[in-house]
């Protein structure tokens, strides 16, 4: 992670914060469980947290930062307040195995680092968990209209960075960042993504709050200038409109709404592909030449090297490292964030790191996780299932060329779509788990 970047002073940021402090008390006031208030005031806090990442990032005790001990303290807060048997949900099993293969993998190689991991996957859980909970008591429009307020300082400060004129050179080459004075754009980005997310997630409930925020998380993803994330979120950006609009015409209209779409999509596209073609371009120049940068880093040129911000040889070192490992290193990788001691850059790639970290076990477990999570977003209700897979195939893209799910911000994305997810199943994958006076939450086999 990078310090020295052009950031707000501290009475900006938590004058901002302090600002819209009164939405975050309604929205917490608004409930009286447990569960939905700590997931309100989960995703605050994170990004209260990053916004003063000058002084949260850094290392402050014991090697960890104020970040970390944050994460530490909400995880272990969130074990308190969730329904205990939510944790043997299925959805979580690619989990336990990711988090199995991590520490088998610690243990062959270096302890002590594996408290990060852990601390990320329990955070992923707890999040998850909570939101269901939240989800299946108020139900999601009223939810995800809630933590609406927790994205609003981030846009904020992001929307006061394009006026005072405070950009960040990109870090893949010199193109302008507005983000809000955060640390990274890859982290902003994916703020505003999961901001994007939870708008697109509305619409059945609230499509005019969803018609609203659309636009607001667009700009927010052009003036971050993050181009994964910007590719990420094209899936969902056409499934929510369009599934929006078939649903409230009758079926006789339905193909004249898929030509409207389509035409409108094209030019769309078109116009986009032109308005960003610079920013574009050497990913369509790498994939017409993609055969040709499968070879050992030793090969790979300077024009190669250009390409994707150098993802290319990333990989490659990264995957060529790995196969010079001994047998145990194979099956369980170096160990969790072994690469900090190695390599300067992270793999930008959730798979290339898994198997340099830990192993063909671990990449194994990760795909398990994943192929979970869209074998559960296809088994959600029709009217919802387009929008739900949309959401998993733009994580699925995000995790090819940076690394959300070694961020906070990365975890909340998808503990909260795969809530969504959950809560949205057919009837025949849900029975009754737990039913009390004032809540009925629905397990999902």
């Amino acid at each position: 992670m990078e310090l020295s970047v052009p950031t707000f002073s501290p009475y900006v940021v938590g004058g901002v914060y302090l600002a819209l402090l009164p939405l975050t008390l309604a929205a917490l006031l608004r409930y009286k469980d447990a569960p939905t208030r700590f997931l309100v005031l989960a995703l605050w806090l994170r990004y209260l947290l990053s916004a003063f990442h000058q002084y949260t990032y850094p290392p402050i005790a014991g090697g960890l930062s104020l970040n970390a001990m944050a994460s530490i303290t909400l995880t272990a807060i969130g074990f308190l307040v969730i329904e205990r048997r939510l944790l043997l949900l299925k959805a979580f099993g690619g989990v336990y195995l990711v988090i199995v293969a991590t520490v088998v993998s610690a243990i062959i190689n270096n302890p002590a680092e594996v408290v990060g991991s852990l601390t990320k996957w329990g955070y992923f859980i707890v999040l998850t968990a909570a939101a269901f909970e939240a989800l299946s008591r108020h139900g999601s429009g009223a939810v995800l209209r809630t933590l609406i307020v927790a994205f609003l300082p981030p846009l904020a400060l992001q929307a006061l960075s394009v006026v005072v004129g405070l950009g960040k050179f990109s870090t893949s080459d010199n193109s302008i960042c507005y983000i809000g004075g955060y640390n990274h754009e890859a982290a902003f980005s994916i703020i505003v993504l999961t901001f994007l997310y939870c708008s697109c997630f509305l619409e059945p409930d609230r499509p005019v709050l969803t018609a609203m925020c659309i636009p607001l998380a667009l700009v927010g993803l052009l003036l971050a200038n993050y181009r994964t994330s910007l590719l990420a979120a094209v899936p969902i950006l056409v499934a929510a409109p369009l599934i929006g609009a078939i649903r409230r015409v009758t079926p006789s209209d339905r193909p004249y709404i898929l030509v409207v779409f389509g035409l409108v999509g094209a030019m769309l596209f078109y116009a986009a592909t032109i308005a960003l073609q610079e920013r574009f371009n050497d990913l369509f120049v790498t994939l017409s030449n993609i055969s040709d940068l499968a070879k050992t880093p030793e090969y790979y040129t300077a024009s190669d090297e250009e390409l994707l911000s150098a993802r290319a040889v990333i990989w490659s070192r990264y995957i060529s490292a790995y196969i010079q490992g001994s047998i145990l290193n194979l099956a369980f990788g170096f160990g969790p964030d072994s690469w900090e001691n190695v390599f300067t850059r992270y793999a930008h790639n959730t798979f290339v790191s898994s198997l340099y970290e830990i192993g063909a076990v671990g990449l194994a477990s990760v795909i398990v996780l994943f192929v979970s999570n869209f074998t559960f977003a296809f088994g959600s209700v029709p009217e919802h299932r387009l929008p739900i897979v949309s959401a998993h195939l733009g994580f699925l893209i995000l995790n090819m060329a940076t690394m959300p799910l070694w961020l906070i911000e990365g975890n909340i994305l998808l503990a909260l779509t795969l809530a969504y997810t959950l809560h949205n199943q057919m009837p025949r994958r849900v029975r009754v788990l737990v039913k009390r006076s004032d809540m009925v939450i629905r397990h999902t086999e």
